[in-house]
């Protein structure tokens, strides 16, 4: 039975990616002064914000008023956000000794989140997010940090539990059990 239970935040706890997307559209619209499919953002939002800025190259101050703009209208956009009853069931429930989130948003970004919809972050054990390491998600870095914090379990005693192929080729990687959630 596995023990640690590896969360990614983003559209996994909580249903955010439509909302981060359409966001980063509207700012990078705004910025460049173009029209943006939202499918031509989709298809890179769970590798996070430096793949977009560099897909359209944006300049260093193109990027900052883009970031800005983007967390502007993600903020008046949090209420289209909805939070995954069961993944928090499972976790109030403490169906696993330990939980530990291992997202590729920002601490920022998580907190706001979690805040907003009142899930109290000493349900976990521990949250990783982009600022924590080196490499974002599919790389192993996040990871190993969080396996090195419990040095009591072999691999089969964690599980990821995501939404995306990010998730399961980090897994994949870490030579840990993971499971792919839909909203």
């Amino acid at each position: 039975m596995e023990k640690c239970l590896m969360l990614d935040f983003d559209d996994t706890l909580v249903k955010t990616i439509e909302i981060h997307a359409d966001s980063w559209r509207k700012a990078l619209e705004k910025v460049l002064n173009i029209e943006i499919p939202l499918s031509a953002i989709m298809a890179d939002i769970n590798y996070g914000m430096d793949v977009l800025l560099e897909k359209y190259q944006l300049t260093n101050k193109e990027s900052k008023l883009a970031q800005k703009y983007k967390k502007e209208i993600f903020s008046k956009n949090l209420h289209k956000t909805k939070v995954n009853e069961l993944l928090l069931y499972m976790c109030k429930s403490k169906v696993f000794k330990n939980l530990v989130i291992a997202s590729n948003s920002s601490r920022e970004n998580v907190d706001r989140i979690m805040s907003y919809h009142q899930i109290d972050p000493k349900l976990f054990d521990y949250i990783y997010t982009r600022e924590d390491v080196s490499n974002k998600k599919p790389s192993i870095d996040m990871g190993n940090l969080i396996i090195e914090k419990f040095p009591q379990y072999n691999k089969e005693d964690f599980l990821m539990v995501g939404d995306s192929d990010v998730d399961s080729t980090f897994a994949r990687k870490l030579g840990i059990k993971c499971i792919i959630v839909k909203f």
